[in-house]
C-alpha cells in the first residue's frame, strides 16, 4: 500500500463507526472521503478517482455505497476536485514575479494537511490556456499623469513605518505555498528560455498587469511587481509623459522641428549638470500689448512653415507613438505589462487619448494646440472633459513668464460660459481659487503639501511642481530632469524665491479672468483648503477666501523666501476685493491650528472675519518676521479696515442715483460736489447689472489702481534690485493706510505717473470699457517701466474679456 494512505486507514473499529444507522455514517466518515478524494495520496501524487474512493471505504472501513451515491453528498458538501481559480491565480502571480533562468511550474508545492504535495502543472496550464483575458476601458488622463521618473516617483511615495517597501509587502508568496528556486543554468541551457508553460505565465501576468494598469489600481499593480519590472514600467510611461509634453509644447512652431532625445528619462548633459546650483533668481515676465493687425503673409516663417508637411492631429501623433514605443529605448516585450493591450483599449476609446492631449497642452500652455483640438473635433470638447479638471490643472501650471493668462482666457472661450460655474470644486474639494493659492505656497514658501491639504498625501508634492510660475523653469528643463532623475520629486527650497511681480500679475489677471465674468464661480464659496476638525466637537473648520489668503501671507511671512515684502499677498487680496470678495464673512477658524500649538481637550476655534483671524495672530509672532514682513502684514490689517470703511460706497451711489435728475438740479452745490464724489463712471453696467464689480470708495480704489500701476512696469532685473520698484513705496502706504496722512505719499501718486482711473481703481479702454488686463500704455503717463528686456519678455494680445462675455447672460438670469 502507498505509504501516504496510511494516515488515512482506521485505527481501531470505533473510527470504522459501524455501530450508527447508514445515513449516518457519511457525516462521520466525510473528513476521510474528503480527504481521499481530494488530496494528493496516489503514489504518483495524484488525487484518488471516485472508483477508487468507493473500494478504499468497503475494504478499509467497511462501508459499502454505492457510487451514485458519492456525487450528491459532494455537491452538499461544497466538495470540487477542481482546483479553485483564485488558487490558480495566486500561484500564477507568484510564478509570474520570478524571471530567473530555469523557473518553472513543476517547482510548485502546496501545503495539505501538514504536507507539501506537488501542484499538477497539467492543472495550471489548462486553466491559462482556456482563460481569454478582456481588455479594460482605461481611464481619462492616465497616459499623462507620469511626470516623474522611477526614483523621483518612488520617493514621493508616502513612507509606512509598518511596511519595509513604499508598496507595502511586495506580492508576498502565500503562506501555503512554495516555490523551489532553480538550479544555477550550464551556459548552454540559459539561451533555451522558459518553458512552455511559464511562457503562458509571463503571457498572462502581463495581461493582468495590463488590466490593472488601465483601471488605475497602480498601488496593486506596483506590489504585484519585482523592483526591476517596476523601474522598467515607471520610465515608460514617464518617456512618454516627457514624449507628449514636448511634442504639446512644440505643436505650434512654423516650421515644426522637433528633436527628441532618443531616451526622455536620460537628460541631456546630465553629466555636466550641477543641481546643487539653483537656477537664477531672476524672473522671466509677460507683456500685454494692444492688439496690432498683423499680414501673416509677411511672417518670417510663412514661406518655410508652406514647405512643411502637413501633421496629422495631435491625438493621432500620440496614439502612433504608443502603437510604436517610439519615445523610448525600453522595447514594448520588455515591459511587464501587454503593452499591445493599452494600444487596444486605446483603440476602443478614441476620446481616453483626446483628454490627455488637452491635458498635455494645458500643462505645455499651448493655447494653438488647445484651439487645434477644439476645433479638429467638430468645435466639441471631448467627452469626460471634467474628469480633468481644467482650470485647476491650468491654474497649477500657471505659466507668467509667458503665457500670463492666456491659457484660461482660452479654456473661457472654448468651454461653455457657465462652464466653471458648475465646475468650481474639483475632486479634492479645491475650488478654481484654493488652485491659484496653492501655486502661490508651492513656488514661495517651504509648506509640505499635505499640511495645505490631505489630497496631496497621496502623491507627496503640489500640483505643477515641474512648472515655475515666473518662467525660471519647466518640466522639459534639463535642470529639472537631472533633478527628478537623482530621486528629488519636489523643488528644493533654494530654488525659489519671493512672491515676485511676474507670478503676482500673472495670479490676478488670471482670477480676473475668472471672477469678474458674468457667470464666474462664487468667489465667496468655502475653501478645501488648510481643511481642519475639531476634535473635541467634530466641526469642520471650513476657510473663506480671504481667510485663506490671510493664512497663505502668514506662511509667506513666517515660511517665505529671503526678501519677501508681502505685496504679492496684498496685490491678490485687494484684486479680491475689487472683484467681490467678501471681507465681512465669518467662519470657524482655529488660530492655534494655523500655529501648530492647539492642544487637547476643549474647542479651540470661533468665528471669524478674514480681519479679525489678522488680529488674532500674536504680535510675538509677527515681531519675530524681518520689517519688510512687518510693514506688509500691517498694510494687509490696515487695508481690510479699509475695506470695511468703504464698502458702503455703490449703495451711496445708487441712493443717490434715485433721487432723480430734478432732485439733482434743485440741489445746492455743495450737493453737487458731493454727489460727484459718490459717481462711479462705470456705472449700473458694471456693477450692478451684468458684470457686478463692486464699487468701494476711493481709497481703495486708488490702492488698486497703484498696485496695476507696479505690477506693469516694474520688475528685478539684476541681483541688486529692489523686489519693489522705488515707485510703490510700502512704508508710505502703511502711513497713508493708518490715517498718519492724507495722502498715499509714493511717487506714482506724487508724480501722477499714472492717468485717470475709476473710483473703483479700473483703468479704461476707448474712456468707456473697464481694462480688465490693463497694458502700460493704457495705464501710464508716460514711459517709465523697466521691463524692455527682449529676451526675458514675453509680448502677449491683451485679452479682450469684454468681447468674450458680451454674449453671456448676468448671473440672476442664468440657471443656477
Amino acid at each position: 500500500m502507498n505509504h501516504a494512505l496510511e494516515v488515512l486507514l482506521p485505527k481501531s473499529d470505533e473510527d470504522k463507526f459501524l455501530d450508527v444507522a447508514h445515513k449516518d455514517r457519511w457525516t462521520h466518515l466525510k473528513p476521510v472521503i474528503v480527504k481521499l478524494y481530494t488530496g494528493n495520496y496516489s503514489a504518483a501524487g495524484a488525487t484518488a478517482t471516485l472508483d477508487q474512493v468507493v473500494q478504499f471505504m468497503k475494504t478499509h472501513y467497511s462501508f459499502h455505497a454505492a457510487p451514485t451515491e458519492y456525487p450528491p453528498r459532494f455537491r452538499a458538501w461544497g466538495i470540487s476536485k477542481r482546483t479553485v481559480s483564485s488558487v490558480k491565480e495566486d500561484i500564477t502571480s507568484a510564478l509570474g514575479r520570478r524571471k530567473r533562468p530555469g523557473t518553472s511550474t513543476s517547482q510548485v508545492t502546496v501545503h495539505q494537511d501538514d504536507r507539501k504535495l506537488p501542484f499538477d502543472a497539467k492543472k495550471l496550464k489548462r486553466h491559462l490556456k482556456g482563460k481569454k483575458t478582456s481588455v479594460e476601458a482605461i481611464i481619462p488622463g492616465l497616459l499623462s499623469s507620469w511626470n516623474l521618473p522611477y526614483k523621483a516617483f518612488i520617493s514621493s511615495i508616502p513612507k509606512n513605518p509598518d511596511h519595509p517597501s513604499p508598496f507595502g509587502r511586495l506580492g508576498a508568496t502565500p503562506a501555503w505555498l512554495d516555490i523551489q528556486s532553480p538550479e544555477a543554468l550550464t551556459p548552454g541551457r540559459e539561451g533555451a528560455g522558459p518553458s512552455p508553460n511559464m511562457e503562458l505565465v509571463y503571457e498572462k501576468t502581463k495581461q493582468d498587469n495590463a488590466n490593472l494598469f488601465l483601471q488605475g489600481r497602480l498601488n496593486e499593480l506596483l506590489v504585484r511587481m519585482a523592483k526591476e519590472d517596476r523601474i522598467t514600467f515607471v520610465d515608460y510611461f514617464h518617456d512618454f509623459y516627457m514624449h507628449g509634453f514636448l511634442t504639446a509644447k512644440q505643436w505650434d512652431l512654423k516650421p515644426l522641428i522637433l528633436d527628441f532625445p532618443s531616451n526622455p528619462s536620460s537628460p541631456d548633459r546630465s553629466s555636466r549638470m550641477n543641481t546643487s546650483a539653483p537656477p537664477t533668481l531672476l524672473c522671466k515676465w509677460s507683456v500685454h500689448v494692444p492688439h496690432v493687425p498683423y499680414n501673416i503673409e509677411t511672417a518670417p516663417w510663412h514661406e518655410a512653415a508652406d514647405s512643411v508637411a502637413p501633421r496629422g492631429s495631435f491625438v493621432e501623433s500620440l496614439h502612433q507613438s504608443m502603437i510604436n514605443s517610439n519615445f523610448t529605448n525600453t522595447l514594448a516585450d520588455d515591459l511587464p505589462l501587454a503593452q499591445e493591450m493599452v494600444v487596444r483599449s486605446l483603440e476602443s476609446d478614441p476620446n481616453a487619448l483626446e483628454l490627455d492631449a488637452w491635458k498635455l497642452a494645458i500643462m505645455a500652455a499651448n493655447t494653438q494646440l488647445l484651439e487645434d483640438l477644439f476645433t479638429n473635433n467638430s468645435c466639441r470638447l471631448p467627452e469626460k472633459i471634467d474628469a480633468i479638471h481644467a482650470f485647476h490643472l491650468a491654474a497649477a501650471f500657471i505659466d507668467g513668464g509667458s503665457k500670463c493668462c492666456e491659457v484660461i482666457t482660452a479654456l473661457s472661450n472654448f468651454f461653455d460660459p457657465a462652464y466653471a460655474f458648475y465646475h468650481n470644486v474639483d475632486n479634492f474639494g479645491h475650488t478654481i481659487l484654493d488652485a491659484f493659492m496653492v501655486s502661490i505656497l508651492r513656488s514661495h514658501t517651504s509648506l509640505i503639501p499635505e499640511f495645505v491639504s490631505y489630497g496631496f498625501h497621496s502623491s507627496g508634492r503640489f500640483p505643477g511642481e515641474e512648472k515655475d510660475i515666473c518662467g525660471r523653469w519647466d518640466a522639459d528643463n534639463p535642470l529639472i530632469r537631472q533633478l527628478f532623475k537623482d530621486g528629488f520629486h519636489r523643488i528644493p527650497n533654494k530654488w525659489k524665491h519671493p512672491f515676485c511681480h511676474t507670478a503676482v500679475q500673472a495670479i490676478c489677471h488670471n482670477i480676473i479672468a475668472i471672477f469678474a465674468s458674468p457667470v464666474s464661480p462664487k468667489i465667496n464659496a468655502l475653501s478645501g483648503l488648510f481643511l481642519r476638525r475639531c476634535t473635541e466637537c467634530g466641526m469642520e473648520l471650513k476657510l473663506g477666501p480671504l481667510h485663506v489668503l490671510i493664512i497663505t501671507a502668514f506662511y509667506l511671512a513666517q515660511s517665505g523666501m529671503q526678501g519677501e515684502t508681502l505685496f504679492g499677498a496684498l496685490a491678490v487680496m485687494t484684486c479680491l476685493l475689487a472683484l467681490g470678495a467678501d471681507d465681512s464673512l465669518r467662519v470657524h477658524v482655529s488660530v492655534e491650528e494655523i500655529l501648530e500649538i492647539s492642544g487637547s481637550g476643549e474647542c479651540r476655534h470661533s468665528s471669524l472675519s478674514a480681519l479679525e483671524l489678522m488680529q488674532a495672530i500674536p504680535d510675538t509672532v509677527v515681531k519675530g518676521w524681518t520689517e519688510d514682513c512687518q510693514t506688509g502684514w500691517i498694510c494687509l490689517l490696515q487695508t481690510l479696515v479699509r475695506a470695511q470703511t468703504e464698502k458702503d460706497w455703490r449703495q451711496a451711489n445708487n441712493a443717490d442715483e434715485r433721487l432723480g435728475s430734478d432732485a439733482r438740479e434743485s440741489s445746492a452745490e455743495d450737493s453737487l460736489d458731493d454727489f460727484a464724489k459718490h459717481v462711479c463712471i462705470l456705472g449700473r453696467e458694471f456693477h450692478d447689472d451684468w458684470l457686478e464689480l463692486p464699487c468701494r470708495g476711493p481709497g481703495m480704489g486708488l490702492l488698486w489702481a497703484t498696485i496695476q500701476g507696479e505690477l506693469l512696469t516694474y520688475r528685478k532685473v539684476s541681483e541688486r534690485d529692489a523686489w519693489i520698484s522705488e515707485n510703490f513705496s510700502m512704508n508710505a502706504l502703511q502711513i497713508w493706510l493708518e490715517g498718519k496722512s492724507p495722502e498715499f505719499l509714493t511717487p506714482l501718486v506724487i508724480n501722477q505717473m499714472l492717468k485717470e482711473h475709476t473710483r473703483c481703481g479700473w483703468f479704461l479702454t476707448y474712456g468707456v470699457h473697464p481694462a480688465l488686463s490693463a497694458v502700460a500704455q493704457e495705464i501710464c503717463t508716460q514711459h517709465f517701466m523697466n521691463m524692455d528686456i527682449y529676451d526675458r519678455t514675453s509680448f502677449l494680445h491683451q485679452p479682450d474679456l469684454m468681447q468674450l462675455w458680451e454674449e453671456i447672460e448676468a448671473p440672476e438670469k442664468h440657471d443656477a
